[in-house]
């Protein structure tokens, strides 16, 4: 399927997309709230600036995916794959990725705010100055993901895999950490307020 017939079954009230093979498709600064692509092939695709509101992208492979100012509000990424995706900008508050992949994803300055990311995977993730103020991480991996000034306020990172993750001026006031080794990780520039 096509970016043009997508759009028109679209603009036509269908959104149920389930299993679309939409790798490299370009869809950036569009429409597209409450749109299903549950299990969807969207490698390499461009969703830049698009509006994906309620959105069902559970289970969807999107790896090197650009979502470079995406609007996922509330959007369902349960079991999705982003990893090396491109998310930077994006607005991905409430959130549900529930075990969903983000291996090296670029999320510089990504609001995750009240983002549900238990057992995530964000090995290698680029999070600089991301707002992950009241995320729920219960379970993540973020080894060696970078958090330089990011907002974890409030976040729930019970039982979390912090293994040379980067915190420098991170904001961790009221935070949960239990079961957390710290041992491997440098907090010694991290902001607690």
């Amino acid at each position: 399927m096509n970016a043009d017939e997508l759009l028109r079954q679209y603009n036509d009230g269908k959104r149920d997309f389930i299993l679309a093979n939409l790798a490299d498709i370009c869809l950036t600064e569009r429409c597209l709230v409450a749109i299903d692509l549950s299990q969807s092939r969207l490698t390499n695709a461009n969703l830049s600036g698009s509006d994906l509101q309620c959105a069902n992208l559970s289970a969807a492979v999107l790896t090197k995916a650009t979502l470079w100012r995406s609007n996922l509000t509330s959007a369902s990424l349960v079991s999705a794959n982003l990893d090396l995706a491109r998310l930077i900008r994006a607005n991905l508050t409430g959130i549900d990725g529930d075990r969903a992949s983000l291996k090296n994803a670029d999320l510089r300055l990504a609001n995750l705010a009240g983002a549900n990311l238990s057992n995530v995977n964000l090995i290698g993730a680029d999070l600089r100055y991301a707002n992950l103020a009241g995320v729920d991480l219960t379970g993540a991996d973020l080894s060696r993901a970078n958090l330089t000034g990011a907002n974890l306020s409030q976040a729930n990172l019970n039982g979390a895999t912090l293994t040379y993750a980067v915190f420098e001026n991170t904001d961790i006031s009221d935070i949960s950490l239990m079961g957390v080794d710290l041992s491997q990780v440098d907090l010694r520039c991290a902001v607690l307020r």
